[in-house]
């Protein structure tokens, strides 16, 4: 369960922000590749192996999920895999890591759909951006054969004009997934409002507030207006007992082929010297949970 943004903010073109949200504290190591002279900054899930970062191209992508069953039972096979050591790998991951070897976003959500992507995922660079919500429903079975699942998708353009858009885990342009709003289990329908709840947060945030830095971005992300921790974008818990919490916060930002990531409830490692190299075509940063002064405030006081 997650929340996923995307908004064009003059100067700094298309920025995506994520808040990924997951029932166990994460283990998250940063990668830089340069597999086929192209490269690619992204977070790499130790446990899963989900992928989510930028490219040399300034090529983004941000990712949230409709495979909401299997995302609630993530926790139980972390479980299972730390009792058995096989290995978990997403195969949706995998799709994201080869997507971000590619030079623009329509080559990538091509790409994406032709491997079945399953979730509501954005694909930007600074100035362009495609929304791909897709995943898998039933075909109806007729007399001689099973009912085995099909790929759906919608993929569309979110334009400059448009200016910004969320996603959670329902689908608005593909209702059929994610989340269902016919469901009579007690528990899809929290979820399900939760999902809408979250959405609209975000939504009327970026849609009424006057956003000129992409921290204003994470801003918008990281409101918690409800008293049920659930219902809000950013979401305090603990993993340990299973909650669906926000383990970390990811910032994208392809005007500057930057990944900033915020750790809350997850582990980094990454290797500080191979990132900050000055050659580097893509540039990582570790964002403090503390409330920190920013350079103008720290002047500000020092003058004092």
């Amino acid at each position: 369960m997650c929340v996923v943004a995307v908004k064009y903010i003059k100067g700094f073109g298309f920025c995506g922000a994520k808040n990924r949200d997951r029932n166990y504290a994460t283990k998250i190591k940063v990668i830089n590749s340069n597999r086929n002279d192209v490269q690619r900054l992204y977070i790499d899930d130790q446990t899963t192996r989900w992928t989510e970062g930028i490219n040399e191209f300034g090529l983004g992508i941000v990712s949230a999920s409709f495979s909401v069953q299997s995302d609630e039972k993530e926790g139980e096979k972390v479980l299972a895999k730390n009792k058995s050591k096989s290995p978990m790998v997403s195969p949706d991951g995998l799709a994201i890591r080869n997507a971000l070897l590619l030079d623009n976003p329509k080559t990538a959500a091509k790409y994406l759909i032709e491997n079945e992507l399953a979730g509501a995922t954005f694909i930007f660079n600074r100035e362009t951006c495609y929304l791909l919500e897709g995943g898998f429903t039933v075909k109806k079975a007729d007399s001689t054969k099973e009912a085995p699942r099909e790929y759906v998708y919608n993929l569309k353009e979110i334009t400059k004009k448009d200016g910004y858009a969320v996603r959670t885990n329902h689908g608005i342009d593909m209702p059929m997934l994610g989340y269902s709003a016919k469901s009579d289990d007690p528990n899809i329908k929290k979820s399900r409002d939760s999902s809408e709840e979250r959405w609209k947060i975000v939504n009327n945030y970026l849609r009424d507030t006057k956003i000129v830095e992409p921290s204003g971005l994470l801003d918008a992300m990281s409101q918690s207006p409800n008293k049920d921790v659930f219902m809000n974008p950013i979401r305090m818990g603990d993993p340990k007992k299973g909650d669906m919490c926000t383990t970390g916060q990811l910032l994208v930002l392809p005007a500057e082929c930057t990944l900033h990531y915020r750790p809350i409830f997850s582990s980094v490692e990454f290797n500080y010297n191979k990132l900050s190299n000055e050659t580097n075509k893509t540039f990582f940063e570790i964002i403090s949970s503390r409330k920190l002064l920013s350079f103008s405030q720290f002047v500000k006081k020092d003058q004092k």
